[in-house]
């Protein structure tokens, strides 16, 4: 099932997010699906799919919108209770808990999958290392003994491995595995990487990085996906956070501009990508919906610009 458009990561910019009701969000959605040029969704899943459930989010969004599953949101919140959990911990106890937190995504996309063929196209996958443990030695291993395992089970979807700032940038964010050791851990699977703009701009602190990271995850025959997220070094979005800052079209402050993200599609022509998208936030928790839509449907905008 081909489909042109763009895989949007619409869930930061959701009412939902801010922990707004059903009314609004179901607004917000309704918006979304008259909006053109979506393939489908980036949805985070923690026990659902959605806040109000899978059968919420499929009844509220059109039946031919696939769908790229990531892990970061609940990654990155069992983290805040313990620094340990993560595919690439050096902790063997939190190390084999997320690895459960996977076989958990696993079913949930068979599911999903059975029921709806072809819906769930990929898995976004995270090497969070133990927090406080700066051996990359340590994080590689675990990560590596992670991925055999999970590489081993009998996926519906493609995995894709995102690509977040690493343990060894400058002030790290995420502070994730370096590409280098994620494209050697993947090598001899059909795990491919995904760049995220702004989680490699952050790495360096440098809007260059995105383009080098596309150009080593090609030649190591590794590029399977790119994602745009923004960056800023100063105003509401923050000092290089990974805030999902929108394109710079939209935020004055924003340092992703349609010309890079044009740049990395530029060098990624070499690749067969599986897909590309967009993860945006809206930084106001009390924005409209109508903001919450604008904010995506510029970034859509940007996007076609960049891929034309």
């Amino acid at each position: 099932m081909t489909n042109t458009g763009f895989i949007i990561g619409a869930y930061p910019c959701a009412p939902s997010f801010h922990q707004k009701g059903e009314q609004e969000e179901q607004t917000f959605w309704r918006e979304l699906s008259d909006t053109p040029n979506i393939r489908g969704l980036e949805q985070p899943c923690l026990e659902n799919l959605h806040p109000f459930g899978d059968e919420w989010l499929f009844r509220h969004t059109p039946g031919d919108w696939q769908i790229v599953v990531t892990a970061v949101m609940e990654t990155m919140r069992r983290r805040g209770t313990n620094g340990a959990f993560g595919l690439a911990s050096a902790d063997e106890q939190q190390r084999k808990a997320c690895v459960e937190f996977y076989r958990h995504l696993h079913q949930k996309i068979d599911t999903v999958n059975a029921r709806y063929p072809g819906k769930v196209i990929a898995l976004e996958m995270q090497a969070a290392p133990q927090a406080g443990n700066a051996s990359v030695e340590h994080a590689t291993e675990a990560f590596s003994r992670s991925i055999r395992e999970i590489a081993d089970w009998d996926w519906s979807c493609d995995l894709v491995l995102e690509h977040c700032d690493a343990m060894t940038g400058l002030a790290p964010r995420k502070g994730f595995l370096p590409l280098e050791q994620v494209l050697e851990v993947v090598k001899d699977t059909d795990i491919s990487v995904c760049i995220n703009w702004a989680r490699s701009a952050i790495e360096g602190r440098n809007t260059a990085l995105p383009l080098e990271h596309v150009q080593t995850a090609l030649n190591a025959g590794k590029l399977g996906a790119l994602m745009f997220s923004g960056t800023t070094a100063t105003g509401e979005y923050g000092d290089w956070q990974d805030l999902h800052a929108p394109f710079s079209s939209f935020c004055a402050d924003s340092l992703l501009t349609t010309e890079h993200a044009k740049t990395l599609f530029t060098a990624a022509s070499a690749a067969t990508l599986k897909f590309s998208g967009i993860k945006l936030l809206e930084i106001n928790a009390n924005a409209d919906v109508s903001h919450r839509i604008a904010i995506l449907r510029d970034g859509i905008s940007a996007m076609k610009k960049a891929t034309q």
